[in-house]
């Protein structure tokens, strides 16, 4: 049995949670961009050839609320515990060195995300709006716990 929790009644009434989305919000990206976590703590909006749009680091408490948007991985937590991105030197946000950066994705998994863009560019742009319109909320966040997933 998986068990959910949310925080309290209403599960966006953590102020940590409902920071995310005004970051994300806020950071320059495009159709085309994601948003990755460096091992650093920085989060960078950028495109599948890892040009970074842009970046900003994260403090301990916004990190640990990036990882609970996810299903609890202790070794996620092992690799973010004690980082914080607000100490990373500008220049490192947006020249981070390879091994911070995910691997390079292959010229199939590219044309396969550009595709995917190509088809759903209407839909994409339309939530683009809509959430620029005020007309979508952002979700609220669940947390999981290794205990609460059912192992």
């Amino acid at each position: 049995m998986v068990v959910i929790r949310y925080y309290g009644p209403d599960p966006g009434n953590h102020p940590d949670p409902k920071e995310l989305p005004n970051i994300f919000r806020n950071l320059k990206s495009g159709p085309e961009a994601a948003f990755v976590l460096g091992c650093d703590g920085v989060l960078q909006a950028s495109t599948i050839d890892h040009d970074i749009l842009d970046a900003i680091g994260l403090p301990p408490r916004l990190i640990k609320a990036f990882l609970d948007r996810d299903t609890f991985d202790p070794q996620m937590e092992d690799m973010y515990r004690g980082v914080d991105g607000t100490k990373v030197p500008q220049e490192q946000c947006w020249k981070p060195g390879p091994s911070l950066l995910p691997p390079p994705f292959a010229e199939e998994e590219k044309a396969c995300f550009k595709k995917e863009i190509e088809e759903n560019k209407e839909v994409i742009q339309e939530n683009i709006r809509k959430r620029e319109s005020g007309e979508v909320k952002p979700c609220g966040v669940v947390v999981c716990s290794p205990g609460e997933r059912g192992e």
